[in-house]
């Protein structure tokens, strides 16, 4: 990103969150309980979207009324079904909502939005969507391929990224997440905590809960969120916190930092970057919301991936910097289209929280972080990962100074750049291969063949099908659709899954002289070694397996010599079968 100029500008000693929601925000006010008694089982006490149904023939001005009641804003589900009245909106509490409405002459039925689904088929996630009430609004996950990555990597897990704003608050659909306790650099302000709503909004796109049925959904539900405050309740913070922030942030490692704020230029921030980046920190940054050419500082350094917000029409949002420093495109939203912000659970600034509409390049930045904590967990390397999402952006592969390398593609990155983390059919077929040759050359069987050769395929490739299928979203299925390889980096990290003695022969050869010398499972052993060397070749060949700790050269080496041991080994295996079969 040789591309990013440094201006000769002086910098007033404060930056400003790139904030491009006040008084854009569209979320829902608190509506009081009603006193009508409801049922308890009847509707949950919680947030939602809720359906109306008025009277046939009710008029624009009816549903205003009803608006009124709820304070809360309506839309008619589609302009075909206008005549028929039907209405639907986000609502604080859908329990209070539909208390409201009881005995309201232009109101028909007003209940909770409910989810069907065919007869006979089971609630999938992530191929048929989750169950997040909300996530149908969401379009901004569809747009950069978020589903994709839901269902073919770890979706973050192992990875930690720190959102430097106004701190995060556990709101509700944040429970399930895991947010460390971080650190304040406010003066005054002794917790991370959320004290104005944007930096728990960010953080709710990169790791929200998802597939909890509540809410909404996030990019890299897995990930660790690490909260630092540097924004004060204004939304404001000095130079010196936030570079003390960066610096907090790294040294507690931090894999990826998410700078949803600009302004001038600050040689203390920029100076805390480079550190942080010499760390192996990935630093993403929000270009700005001027609309106007000339991208703020630090989404213009050359060390930050630089982030310009598109709307849902895909178009960049008139709100956007552009320009040189730029570096990606993501969704940041754009409301003059309508349902066009990005949408998440914040705090409401009145002791509770709701799901609120945002729009802002602060948006666009996160879903970059998330698609990082992605990569990242799926093993690749931060050097990796950032040529992953510049170099799999959609476009025409040129920079330019709107989208830079183009618009945000998660599916293209995990895609291209980690073949050997996937369930895939070629790599089930090359495992097979493997072991049906090495079966032949030792003469076994044919039934050893065939079972061999299945399990062989499964081990190096997974049970890639399973992808297509609606299945439950159970960690076992997740298991078994991928190759054995990444069952690590899916239970406790990346690190743990590019641990060098688990891509070695180590298993195959620990499998071998356990099952191996029993004769009921040495086909499953022989399968076994057959699988991981096959998967060990790939790896070396492709560049998608990297061992920590063994540089460049020698870790196609190590993943080749480690290779050919397991392969010995199941033709030990084989011959071993061979010769039993003899007697």
């Amino acid at each position: 990103m040789t591309r990013k100029v440094l201006p000769a500008l002086a910098f007033g000693g404060v930056i400003a969150a790139t904030f491009a929601f006040a008084p854009q925000e569209s979320g829902v006010p608190h509506v009081e309980p009603a006193s009508a008694p409801i049922p308890p089982a009847a509707v949950a006490p919680r947030s939602g979207v809720l359906v109306v149904d008025l009277v046939d023939g009710a008029t624009a001005a009816d549903l205003e009324s009803i608006e009124r009641a709820l304070h809360a804003d309506l839309d008619w589900v589609s302009p075909l079904s206008v005549d028929e009245a039907l209405s639907e909106g986000l609502v604080p509490d859908l329990a209070s909502a539909v208390r409201a409405l009881a005995g309201n002459p232009l109101v028909e039925s007003a209940e909770p939005e409910l989810m069907l689904e065919a007869t006979g088929l089971s609630s999938s996630y992530p191929s048929d969507g989750p169950n997040d009430p909300l996530y149908g609004k969401q379009w901004h996950l569809d747009a950069m391929g978020a589903p994709y990555g839901w269902a073919n990597s770890p979706r973050g897990k192992g990875v930690v990224v720190a959102v430097i704003d106004t701190g995060v608050a556990k709101v509700e659909d944040l429970q399930g997440t895991t947010i460390l306790t971080g650190a304040s650099f406010v003066p005054g302000t002794k917790s991370a905590v959320d004290d104005q709503g944007h930096g728990t909004h960010v953080a709710g796109t990169i790791a929200q809960t998802t597939n909890n049925g509540i809410g909404c959904a996030g990019v890299a539900p897995e990930a660790t969120i690490l909260p630092v405050k540097v924004l004060s309740s204004s939304g404001m913070g000095s130079s010196a916190w936030i570079a003390s922030g960066i610096d907090y942030a790294a040294d507690e490692g931090a894999d990826v930092i998410n700078l949803s704020l600009g302004g001038g230029y600050s040689s203390v921030i920029h100076t805390a970057i480079k550190k942080a980046r010499a760390q192996g920190v990935l630093v993403v940054a929000a270009a700005g919301n001027s609309g106007r050419r000339g991208v703020s500082w630090p989404g213009a350094l050359e060390e930050a991936i630089g982030v310009s917000a598109t709307g849902p029409d895909g178009q960049l949002a008139p709100y956007s910097s552009y320009g040189e420093g730029v570096d990606l495109a993501g969704p940041g939203g754009n409301k003059n289209i309508a349902g066009g912000g990005v949408w998440q659970d914040t705090i409401d600034g009145r002791g509770g929280h709701h799901y609120a509409e945002y729009q802002g390049t602060s948006m666009a930045t996160p879903h970059v972080a998330g698609a990082a904590a992605v990569l990242l967990s799926s093993g690749l390397s931060p050097d990796e990962t950032e040529e992953a999402l510049l170099g799999t952006a959609a476009g025409d592969g040129k920079w330019n100074e709107k989208y830079g390398y183009g618009k945000l593609d998660l599916k293209a990155a995990l895609g291209t750049s980690s073949a050997g983390t996937r369930p895939s059919g070629a790599k089930f077929a090359l495992g097979a291969v493997f072991a049906l040759l090495l079966a032949q050359l030792a003469a076994v069987k044919p039934s050893f063949q065939v079972r061999s050769a299945a399990f062989a395929g499964w081990v190096a490739g997974g049970l890639f099908f399973l992808q297509w299928l609606p299945m439950p979203d159970l960690l076992i299925t997740r298991l078994l659709a991928h190759p054995l390889l990444m069952w690590p980096t899916f239970l406790a990290g990346p690190s743990v899954g590019a641990f060098p003695l688990w891509l070695s022969a180590g298993l195959p050869a620990l499998v071998g002289f356990t099952l191996g010398a029993w004769r009921p499972t040495r086909w499953a052993a022989f399968g076994l070694a057959a699988g991981i060397g096959a998967s060990l070749i790939h790896g070396a060949a492709t560049g998608s397996l990297s061992p920590t700790w063994i540089p460049g050269s020698l870790a196609a080496a190590w993943l080749v010599g480690n290779a050919t041991i397991s392969l010995v080994v199941a033709l030990g295996l084989a011959g071993a079968e061979k010769l039993e079969e003899g007697r």
